[in-house]
């Protein structure tokens, strides 16, 4: 009789346990940005809103003004996140007014600087870093982030990156840790970075 109570006092606490390490494990914490300028963000997250929502948030506290670099067709982003005033570039190989092809970093590179250099405390968001890194190498495409990261930097500007890192393994993850600073935004997504 007395193992049977011992084993339902384990099973309820381990219950409680599991309850507890669930619900904080989920819970939302705001993201926290330094004030510094001249810095490049990647937010592990599944979710690209996430993005969003850093993107504007940054936009609005510095007003200033925006670009978002993105694989979604601009005019559904528009629609969704009522951004009427920002730039867009969107990656795709169409050759359409404000598209850019993916391949072209030399290119993209020089828009982003164009834009940062005329405009001050620029926000810059680059949804669409998987579809980079698989139109180009990995390698080239770190050596465009670790080129663009700089010109951030000497600008003064902010680079949003929001990223799945269930896309990329470990080697390249701990590569882009070392250059930009990384911001964990999915708690259910520690299992990729232990």
């Amino acid at each position: 009789m007395k193992t049977y109570v011992g084993l339902a006092v384990i099973a309820i606490a381990a219950g409680i346990a599991a309850f507890w390490v669930a619900k904080h494990m989920r819970r939302r914490e705001p993201l926290r940005f330094t004030d510094d300028l001249g810095a490049s963000y990647i937010l592990k997250t599944k979710d690209t809103k996430k993005g969003f929502e850093a993107y504007e948030k940054i936009r609005e506290k510095q007003s200033s003004k925006g670009m978002i670099i993105t694989r979604t067709f601009p005019d559904k982003i528009r629609q969704k996140y009522k951004m009427d005033k920002d730039i867009f570039l969107w990656l795709s190989r169409e050759k359409t007014e404000g598209s850019i092809d993916p391949s072209d970093l030399e290119k993209l590179e020089y828009f982003v600087q164009e834009f940062v250099s005329q405009n001050e405390k620029a926000v810059i968001l680059l949804d669409g870093i998987e579809y980079i890194a698989l139109q180009n190498s990995f390698e080239s495409t770190l050596k465009f982030l670790q080129s663009l990261n700089d010109r951030i930097i000497l600008s003064r500007a902010t680079l949003i990156i929001p990223l799945n890192p269930a896309v990329l393994d470990k080697k390249q993850l701990s590569l882009l840790e070392r250059e930009l600073e990384i911001l964990q935004v999915d708690y259910r997504l520690n299992r990729f970075f232990e």
